[in-house]
């Protein structure tokens, strides 16, 4: 697919990525963030200075009576907190109905006694066919009169229920407790919890009426704050238990007691470690911020470094919003998330459908002829079928059929037969090639041309190259086997197999029209008059000094058999054979003997050192000394020349 068409895709998919984002999932996302960073980064503030003094079972038990107490008890309370020297004491109590009018009095005369209590009210909804709003239930007159502050206990719930945000009404118990008159605006302030349930200094209400039942000191200049924590309702006529959900309900889910949560709220004014909700202009600018990268993750589709790329940032977002966090900032980096998936998403399945299809095209249409390692390149980067080539040093091989010409005169009547016979010993030809990493460039009727280190590049291309040539020597017989018992030839097939190593120029050559991917150098044209060497020598594969420099073989395979100067060039060549068998230390030695006197001119000497090779009743070195003899016989009976130089001439290709 056209990179200008994939850019247009992501730049619509992360916009309307963020669009839906915003309107759709920005509430739960930044409700799961929230919920997130409480529990990885609670606030960090001393929370020393508050004590909860919890009306829990076992308070219950201990005076053994049902809710609501004698107010004596709560008057009794009071001045036990009055004598431990408490800063304030803060009740999540609504005192609104009077009782008995002793109880009360006893309770009102020790909250004018100790002038530092505070009574909760709350908000009721009423609707009674008169009237519909919204009252305040404050406590009896006789408690205010006695001089008691008053808060509200009202919370904002979120959607899921769960409290997250300081109230955006006056004065609240907790601003009332804390002395400060400014009203946050409508979810302005997140709270910062100090943890999960139970994570201030909790002491029971029982424990003050038991001598010795709290420390000296424990209670000393302390906001204490009294209130349920009970886990059903000590009220029949209340329909739920003084206990809410928070952010750490989500990740352990239990409730957290009302008055704990007027504690985290008085710890956050008093150490002014609540946390600023930024505002929508400032949550729009991020989602834009974060829509650029899911475009840049995404203008060029690749399913690992786009998924990178937005793990990476959506990482980094999120560690930025710890830190943020920390210092009292809420950074919505979870927002970003679903427009990242949806733009993955998106434009991962336009890839699939559009470039998909170009690339399982490629890949049907040049796995045949390409090594895997090709066709995932060009799968990659289709850039690479283009026009143009790069300077590379590369193995090639050509591998062509011995006596072909003979071959298809014999098969002249049945065409067919010869077609099979050459597309089922290039078939398995071929594979021996791809197997060690080679790539087809071309077949020339029974010729195969390949190379090695391109377009993946491969240090050990001349060693591949070679591995190949001994799987196809091998492959030759298997193949003579399977076209043998078929019966629909009576000879053996012979191939030759010319190898050279050096620098060409590799790439896509040819017009705009019409290009292949191939190579081109003189290594090229070395590597083919290898191949055309091969009968001369009566070994199937020959090598340039470069390929066989390149090997660390000790099979006694490869060994030098001659210098000569191939048809067209006018340098000299030193070739070597790579045998089938390896040959014996008596064998080399014969050869590297042979070669000595050739090119000092003893021809009669070096004849001599080839006999033994010569009487052999089977070796893999037997046709070739046969062959150097020949050669050399016609040399032995002339004088020898001025210039000898023992390079051999190769008059034919």
């Amino acid at each position: 697919m056209k990179i200008g068409k994939q850019w247009k895709i992501a730049l619509v998919v992360a916009f309307l990525g963020n669009i839906f984002s915003y309107f759709v999932l920005l509430g739960p996302t930044e409700r799961l963030n929230i919920d997130v960073l409480n529990v990885l980064s609670p606030s960090n503030a001393p929370s020393n200075d508050i004590i909860v003094v919890a009306i829990d079972e076992n308070s219950f038990s201990a005076f053994e009576t049902q809710w609501p107490w004698p107010r004596e008890l709560h008057g009794m309370l009071v001045e036990r907190l009055v004598e431990e020297g408490a800063r304030d004491i803060i009740f999540d109590v609504v005192f609104a109905e009077p009782s008995e009018p002793e109880s009360d009095g006893y309770f009102a005369e020790a909250i004018s006694m100790a002038d530092n209590v505070i009574l909760a009210s709350d908000l009721t909804a009423v609707d009674d066919g008169f009237m519909s709003g919204v009252i305040e239930t404050r406590p009896f007159i006789d408690f205010e009169e006695a001089g008691a502050r008053v808060g509200l206990a009202g919370v904002d719930q979120d959607n899921d229920r769960v409290i997250r945000y300081f109230p955006s009404f006056e004065g609240t118990l907790s601003s009332v407790a804390a002395q400060i008159e400014e009203v946050p605006s409508e979810r302005s302030r997140i709270i910062n919890y100090v943890g999960e349930d139970h994570s201030f200094n909790y002491l029971s209400y029982y424990q003050f009426f038991l001598e010795d039942g709290v420390e000296p000191g424990a209670i000393e200049d302390k906001y204490v704050l009294i209130g349920l924590d009970v886990k059903a309702t000590p009220d029949v006529q209340k329909s739920q238990v003084d206990a809410f959900p928070t952010p750490h309900t989500r990740f352990n889910a239990r409730l957290s007691p009302g008055v704990e949560v007027h504690a985290n709220m008085l710890h956050n004014l008093l150490n002014e470690s609540w946390i600023i909700n930024p505002s929508t202009e400032q949550k729009i600018i991020y989602l834009a911020l974060m829509a650029v990268i899911g475009f840049l993750a995404t203008q060029t589709f690749n399913p690992f470094s786009s998924a990178a790329m937005l793990l990476v940032s959506g990482a980094g977002a999120f560690g930025v919003s710890i830190i943020t966090w920390q210092q009292g900032y809420f950074l919505t980096s979870f927002a970003a998330f679903p427009s990242f998936i949806f733009s993955f998403v998106a434009s991962g399945a336009h890839a699939y459908l559009t470039e998909g299809k170009q690339k399982r095209q490629i890949k049907g249409a040049f796995a045949q002829y390409l090594a895997p390692d090709m066709v995932d390149a060009l799968i990659a980067d289709p850039d690479k079928l283009t026009l143009g080539g790069e300077k590379r040093k590369m193995t090639i091989m050509f591998c062509d059929v011995r006596g072909f010409t003979a071959i298809s005169e014999a098969l002249k009547d049945r065409p067919e037969v010869l077609a099979e016979v050459i597309n089922t010993l290039l078939t398995e030809l071929t594979n021996d090639i791809l197997e060690t990493g080679g790539t087809i460039d071309k077949y020339m009727g029974d010729c195969i041309m390949a190379f090695w280190n391109a377009p993946v590049e491969n240090p050990k291309h001349a060693e591949q190259a070679v591995e190949a040539a001994k799987k196809m020597m091998k492959t030759i017989y298997r193949v003579n086997e399977k076209i043998g018992a078929e019966g629909k030839v009576l000879f053996d097939l012979r191939i030759g197999i010319g190898i050279a190593t050096g620098e060409c120029v590799v790439g896509n050559m040819g017009s705009k029209q019409r290009f292949d991917y191939t190579v081109l150098g003189d290594v090229v044209n070395l590597a083919s008059r290898l191949e055309g060497q091969t009968k001369g020598y009566g070994i199937t594969t020959v090598l340039c000094k470069n390929t066989a420099s390149s090997l660390n073989s000790t099979e006694n395979k490869v060994l030098e058999i001659d210098k000569i100067r191939v048809k067209g060039k006018k340098d000299p060549e030193v070739i070597y054979g790579l045998l089938e068998e390896s040959a014996s230390t008596r064998e080399l030695e014969a050869v590297l003997v042979y070669l000595q006197k050739f090119r000092s001119g003893d021809f009669k000497g070096s004849m001599a050192s080839l006999k033994p090779l010569i009487n052999q009743k089977d070796g893999p070195l037997k046709v070739f000394a046969s062959l150097m003899t020949e050669r050399v016989t016609p040399l032995s009976k002339k004088p020898l020349k001025k210039n000898w130089d023992g390079v051999f001439t190769a008059e034919t290709k």
